[in-house]
């Protein structure tokens, strides 16, 4: 008999709302949901998410989970969100997102203020990988963050905001 573990918590992380909910058996798998606001504050001339520019925003889940990234735009600029491979420079565009579903709709378009988009996907390789704005020029200008994926199946899904 299969024996099914459910776990679900929410915790305010440097003013973004996290959601996690874990099923299986004693190791997690389900779902990491994250809250991401492109322009929430004038830092970096509204280049960042959540506040963060150039790397501080981190993102961190569990291989295996299914990952939602719900990107709100606050800013006067189109912004977008991708996931893709690692790399010190990161690209004057989009790129070809690591995971299928990996990014926002139309990253290189964008969304517009007051708009919201979602990108759903499976972390389905540990490592580390960089969170992009996809808009031209952006990420080239500091709007990115880094995602990484645990290797154990047990880690806590979390956002933090290094300094």
């Amino acid at each position: 008999m299969t024996r099914l573990l459910q776990l679900a918590g929410a915790a305010v992380i440097a003013g973004v709302t996290v959601a996690v909910t874990c099923t299986g058996s004693g190791r997690a798998a389900g779902t990491a949901a994250f809250a991401i606001v492109a322009s929430q504050t004038p830092a970096n001339g509204e280049l960042n998410f959540n506040g963060a520019d150039k790397g501080r925003l981190v993102i961190t889940v569990p291989v295996g989970a299914a990952v939602q990234l719900t990107l709100t735009n606050k800013g006067s600029l189109p912004h977008s969100l991708q996931v893709i491979a690692y790399t010190d420079h990161p690209p004057a565009q989009a790129t070809t997102a690591v995971f299928p579903g990996a990014e926002t709709k139309n990253p290189t378009a964008g969304i517009v203020k007051g708009q919201t988009a979602v990108a759903q996907f499976t972390a389905s390789k540990p490592g580390k990988y960089l969170l992009i704005c996809g808009f031209p020029g952006h990420a080239l200008l500091g709007m990115y963050g880094v995602f990484q994926v645990s290797p154990s199946a047990s880690a806590q899904p979390s956002l933090v905001i290094n300094k």
